[in-house]
């Protein structure tokens, strides 16, 4: 009997589609994959999986192709996540349970979960999270609408359950791949909205306006979000959306700090359930180094996050505060560690980074303050060992430690990562981590002697001898002109 039937469609996905493969087998009965148009492997990769495969000519509708996929399903329940999506880990042995469990109650139609986005360009950066129905029952009412940006369909007396128990991970928006998916999604987006008569609806304007903040057009971002939050009737969830997104491009833009800072405060005023704005306003206090009222906006945003926890119906807002608590724990550490107060420092240095570890900034500050302890290599071992995971975190922690003259820990992490292969040899780091820069230096200029011989001998990249040489140390320099001059 099949249960739960996973689907997705895809265009050129073979990056994606073997991961989405690999863990939707681990809860799903029968996989479906409808493909676009691909000219990459993902139609070899899925074969060789053993999903099943089917073409859909692509009309720029991908409501039309999802639903074309929910047709080929037999499963009770369906699961579509996007080929760049994926259950995390810890969570995806909860999908087949829930769904047992909600299948009695047939008013509940579909479940919500929370979906991070990833940025894996920027070490998997957490950039913001939101709520995403993915899984909902094969029935005929339900299907998607909407040529880009679709959405699900729920019938009339239906509900949808939001669960803790599921979570995904989205890399879609990694800045590497990002620009090319947005600017597909302007010309579908503005060629339907002039065939409906060229006036954009809400939905429309508020997605024109996350395009125009995606592709960097940080004035059409503005423009977008003063037109929505003016609208009298616009939704919590659009509002908050709007002037987040305002205050956002006026950071981007590097504007006036004092016009950020208004916005933030009328965001707060329209909005004062959300902590992402308080949040904002703190951060933006401390870089103007205005450390009172940073201290006072941080308060209150995390206060106002607390009390996220136990509210089922945060399920109809976007938490995107969850990205700024890293931040906003670093700069409530330094705050603290200005004023003196070291255990309070460590507190929110240690409560940051267990939300996420490998936030650069946060790490840095975190390193500091081990430092200004006093904390021995052994220590410092300790007490990182706690947070992070030895093996597999220790590239990374390698490669910050050396630009904060990590000493002994970073030669620690460093043999680590280079045992498991994942880190090369490094002499100058190591030699200035030993508290050796004579022999760093006598490293650096043997690496570049060798860097300009190749280019000397290989002629690479049109560089003239004379520029080569420039890079070298006088001495070094000195020889291997010499060296040429013998042999003309």
């Amino acid at each position: 009997m099949i249960e739960i039937s996973a689907c997705v469609i895809v265009k050129n996905e073979e990056k994606n589609i073997g991961r989405w493969l690999d863990v939707m087998r681990r809860c799903a009965d029968e996989l479906i994959v409808v493909d676009t148009g691909s000219t990459d492997r993902t139609q070899d990769i899925v074969r060789t999986a053993g999903a099943q495969l089917f073409s859909f000519a692509w009309r720029d509708d991908f409501a039309a192709a999802k639903n074309f996929a929910i047709e080929k399903a037999h499963g009770r329940w369906i699961l579509f996540p996007d080929a760049d999506e994926y259950f995390t880990e810890e969570t995806i042995a909860n999908v087949r349970p829930l769904l047992r469990r909600l299948d009695p109650h047939l008013d509940i139609a579909g479940v919500s979960c929370r979906r991070r986005n990833l940025d894996q360009d920027d070490g998997g950066q957490l950039t913001t999270s939101d709520i995403q129905l993915r899984m909902f029952r094969n029935l005929r009412a339900i299907r998607y609408e909407g040529a880009v940006h679709e959405t699900l369909t729920i019938p009339e007396g239906k509900t949808v359950e939001l669960t803790r128990d599921v979570v995904l991970d989205h890399t879609g928006y990694s800045s590497s791949i990002v620009r090319d998916k947005l600017l597909r999604n302007q010309r579908i987006l503005e060629a339907r909205i002039r065939a409906a008569g060229g006036t954009p609806s809400l939905d429309d304007r508020c997605y024109l306006m996350d395009i125009a903040y995606g592709l960097e057009d940080y004035p059409g971002t503005i423009a977008h979000a003063k037109a929505l939050v003016a609208e009298e009737e616009l939704p919590e969830e659009l509002r908050v959306r709007a002037y987040k997104s305002w205050a956002s491009a006026l950071e981007e833009a590097h504007a006036p700090i004092g016009e950020t800072i208004a916005c933030l405060r009328e965001a707060e005023a329209a909005c004062p359930e959300e902590a992402e704005f308080p949040l904002m306003r703190g951060l933006c206090h401390y870089e103007a180094e205005e450390y009172d009222e940073a201290e006072q906006a941080l308060r209150k945003g995390l206060e106002i996050h607390a009390g996220y926890r136990g509210r089922m119906d945060i399920g109809s807002i976007e938490d995107n505060a969850a990205r700024l608590l890293p931040a906003a724990y670093c700069r409530r550490g330094d705050l603290a560690l200005r004023r003196g107060d070291l255990a309070a420092a460590q507190e929110a240095y240690v409560a940051g980074l267990r939300l996420q570890k490998r936030h650069a900034v946060l790490f840095l500050s975190f390193w500091r303050f081990l430092q200004q302890l006093g904390a021995g290599a052994a220590d410092a071992i300790e007490i990182l060992n706690g947070l992070y995971e030895k093996e597999t975190d220790a590239a990374w922690l390698a490669a910050h430690l050396a630009k904060a003259q990590g000493g002994k820990v970073y030669l620690y992490y460093a043999a680590i990562a280079r045992r498991r292969g994942e880190r090369g040899e490094t002499p100058v780091l190591d030699y200035l981590a030993a508290g050796r820069p004579e022999a760093a230096a006598a490293a650096a200029a043997e690496g570049l002697e060798r860097i300009a011989r190749l280019g000397v001998r290989e002629e690479r990249a049109g560089w003239s001898q004379k520029e080569l040489f420039a890079l070298l140390p006088g001495e070094v320099r000195e020889r291997m002109m010499k060296e040429e001059q013998e042999m003309v």
